[in-house]
């Protein structure tokens, strides 16, 4: 007994090191972001329209996106911290990354050693930075509750092989989770469909009765169902159930279709730092034949969960490769086999340093091409010299957090005016819609140059007939690649 005490409080030992070390390793690369407004133009737009609920707007009718409102929600909480909005969600985001690193780690330890689940986990967390996940895009958020949800299934129903109590309990907690998770992105679709199918599966080996199998489906989907409904009937309570139904279901099957050659350039991105990842699969079926029972049980949970992550991505596309990011989750969890094997020791080694330094230069990369906090700082001091409107044609909506920002339009993400899919897809045309955000004369126009690919030139030319009549570009900040110019209205104070 003392023996087992003895060894027992090893390992606790030993894991609770490792989880140190992996805590500071998220902080230590993710530092380099915190506190840049510019990480990404969709979170600065995140941030402007939780701030904008907090003042009385309503999401899909004051300000329009066919993100789900669960996502605004929770930035509409770190605006909360006032002046400090920008590092509270930033700080969120980092905990949800060492939360949800955590729970790769457990997993990764069915298949691996705890070492190896400790570098599965540290990939997670550089992997992020590869594809944009270094701020608080939606996924850094959302991973945490799929990864939790995946874990009650993963202890509860393969660990633990649980009694038809255990099963149906699980599955009701894990579809509320999925129901929330889909209410910050509707990607999470997927997996939440194949958790219901693996765990209906798992109660029909209990109880072999479809009726009653029936039955706990019908509950299951209701109560993953049953944020987005509470939602729905909000709204068409208010009598804005069109609008929501437009923008968070009819809209996306208005996009257009992007450029072939840019999809095949971001598929081919996406696939350099997940392919790496992927062949861990084959790896472990091929040379880790030493597995037991319940490792490769283990090991084909997790293969499915990674199959219907990347059904999401491959049904919504590789439009932007942050979409990479909610399949580095389960990728991570499966590369931990690589540890089993002295070839493969090296070979994760390897690509953790290749991970972590290419996740810092893309960072810095990023901060060279967008901006970060002088440019930020620079850009608001001249678009706050004179009392006027700011519109941003094309940059960080975050400005319009922090400057005069006046409701010429209920469409203010610049990207619907600015891109080309988009032009059929938001309830507005682009081209009436700046005519008449013009004719109001903003103080400010914010726009970036030169046009980027697929952009709706027909949009820009009209703007840029009116900037050349009306305005002169009164700051310039020149990036890699682009600049971003504010434009100020003839007429005013310099």
């Amino acid at each position: 007994m003392r023996s087992y005490l003895k060894n027992f409080i090893s390992t606790f030992n030993y894991v609770s090191i490792l989880y140190v070390f992996l805590w500071s390793f998220c902080i230590a690369s993710r530092f380099a972001s915190l506190g840049n407004p510019l990480i990404d133009v969709d979170e600065g737009f995140y941030l402007f329209v939780g701030g904008q609920i907090l003042q009385g707007a309503v999401p899909f009718v004051d300000i329009w996106d066919r993100k789900p409102i669960g996502l605004f929600l929770l930035y509409s909480f770190f605006h909360l911290f006032g002046p400090y909005r920008i590092l509270a969600y930033q700080i969120g985001a980092t905990l949800c990354v060492g939360f949800t690193s955590m729970i790769v780690m457990k997993m990764a330890m069915a298949i691996s050693s705890p070492f190896g689940a400790f570098l599965a986990a540290l990939l997670y967390i550089s992997c992020l930075n590869i594809a944009g996940g270094e701020g608080g895009q939606s996924p850094v958020f959302y991973n945490l509750l799929v990864a939790f949800s995946m874990y009650l299934i993963f202890k509860n129903v393969v660990e633990k092989k649980g009694r038809q109590p255990d099963i149906q309990k699980t599955a009701y907690a894990v579809m509320l989770i999925m129901g929330i998770s889909i209410q910050i992105k509707y990607t999470t679709l997927f997996e939440g469909i194949f958790s219901g199918i693996f765990l209906l599966f798992a109660l029909y080996q209990k109880i072999k009765s479809i009726r009653v199998l029936s039955l706990q489906a019908v509950i299951w989907i209701c109560i993953a169902c049953l944020p987005t409904i509470v939602v729905a009937v909000v709204y068409m309570m208010a009598g804005y159930g069109q609008e929501w139904w437009f923008a968070n279901i009819a809209s996306i099957f208005h996009r257009g279709q992007r450029n072939h050659a840019l999809v095949r350039h971001q598929a081919a991105k996406m696939l350099e730092f997940t392919l790496p990842l992927l062949v861990s699969i084959p790896f472990r079926r091929i040379f880790c034949l030493g597995m037991t029972k319940q490792q490769k049980l283990c090991g084909r949970f997790f293969d499915l969960w990674t199959f219907s992550a990347l059904s999401g991505v491959a049904v919504f596309g590789s439009w932007y490769t942050h979409y990479a990011l909610p399949l580095f989750t389960p990728l991570t969890i499966v590369s931990a086999a690589y540890w089993n094997r002295s070839a493969g020791k090296i070979w994760m080694l390897l690509l953790l340093g290749y991970m972590t330094f290419k996740g810092q230069t893309t960072i810095i990369k990023h901060q060279n091409s967008r901006g970060d906090k002088i440019v930020f700082q620079n850009i608001l001091s001249n678009t706050s010299k004179n009392k006027g409107c700011l519109f941003i044609y094309s940059g960080s909506p975050i400005f319009y957090d922090f400057a005069n920002f006046c409701k010429m339009t209920t469409h203010p993400f610049p990207g619907h005016f600015h891109e080309y899919i988009e032009r059929s897809s938001t309830g507005m045309d682009p081209l009436i819609e700046i005519q008449h955000i013009l004719s109001q004369k903003p103080m400010y126009i914010l726009s970036r140059e030169p046009a980027i690919e697929g952009e709706n030139m027909q949009v820009r030319q009209l703007l840029y007939q009116s900037l050349s009549s009306y305005y002169y570009p009164a700051y310039r900040v020149a990036l890699k690649d682009n600049s971003i110019v504010v434009y100020k209205l003839t007429g005013s104070p310099k």
